[in-house]
């Protein structure tokens, strides 16, 4: 029987990053230098002016109305990396940055062909490893202190007594998976960010590369035949170090579809630890 699991939350970025209204007052300078330098010499005036933060922001954002495309383009890249720069420092505490960027994805026949979908999407975190045994009984603890009796009104799940704390946690319906995202101030990724967190912009089979590589992930017949430790395959982490996006336990997305007698239900990606590889292909949920 296949496990119902949790999905790490997720949390909505600001389109842009929210700067002071006055620039610092080497700022508009030191960009004038920046675009008017030879090639060779601009990567250390770049990395003066990424320093300032999003305090260059304003007097970069003038300098790309008032320039030619070509100075637009090389100031909106230079906008882009700043305001990673800027959500990388500021990351909550276990989330990974996951930046804006294109997901390409495979088409239904020879899937890893040239692509005819490419989908952009918006800069979002996500927690680094599954939602754990211990958060969650965190989190029931917290629901019971504010009103006695709701949790089992509610029809939630506690965790099995003798479950260590960093597993990952069970037994989750997709309604409490939502109810425990907004708890915490976010919401369950789409089946497009899990795939950009997993994937990044490239076609890549696995979160590591094309190849499949047993001792990196949690399934059928490459596992212990059981559930392990969040974080136990570091080495099958995604190129944003994002962790357990494959196997180990499925993971629950805000995306539904909709298939003949099944209905309308939520994506379930990643497949667990009783899923053979090929029913973890995410990408196979996607179109």
């Amino acid at each position: 029987m296949n496990l119902r699991l949790l999905l790490a939350l997720l949390v909505l970025l600001p389109c842009s990053v929210r700067v002071h209204a006055e620039e610092t007052p080497d700022a508009a300078a030191l960009i004038k230098a920046w675009l008017a330098a030879e090639p060779r010499a601009r990567d250390p005036l770049a990395a003066r002016i990424r320093k300032l933060g999003p305090k260059a922001a304003p007097a970069l954002r003038a300098a790309a109305r008032d320039g030619e495309p070509r100075v637009r383009k090389r100031v909106e890249a230079l906008l882009g990396r700043i305001r990673v720069d800027h959500h990388r420092a500021h990351t909550p505490t276990g989330m990974i940055y996951i930046p804006a960027g294109l997901l390409e994805v495979p088409r239904e026949e020879q899937p890893w062909g040239p692509s005819g979908v490419r989908r952009r999407v918006g800069a979002f975190y996500i927690d680094r490893t599954e939602v754990t045994v211990g958060a969650w009984r965190t989190w029931l603890a917290k629901v019971e202190e504010d009103e006695p009796g709701s949790a089992r009104r509610l029809g939630l799940l506690p965790p099995r007594e003798h479950l260590p704390d960093d597993l990952p946690i069970t037994r989750v319906r997709h309604p409490d998976a939502v109810r425990y995202a907004d708890a915490h101030g976010g919401r369950l990724p789409t089946a497009d960010e899990f795939e950009r967190a997993l994937r990044g912009s490239g076609l890549a089979t696995w979160p590591w590369g094309d190849r499949m590589r047993g001792e990196r992930a949690n399934l059928l017949d490459h596992g212990p035949g059981t559930v392990t430790p969040v974080g136990h395959y570091p080495s099958g982490a995604s190129a944003f170090g994002v962790l357990d996006l494959v196997g180990n336990v499925a993971e629950w997305t805000s995306t539904f579809v909709t298939q003949g007698r099944r209905g309308r239900y939520a994506l379930l990606l990643g497949g667990s630890y009783v899923d053979p590889p090929d029913a973890a292909l995410t990408w196979r949920g996607l179109r």
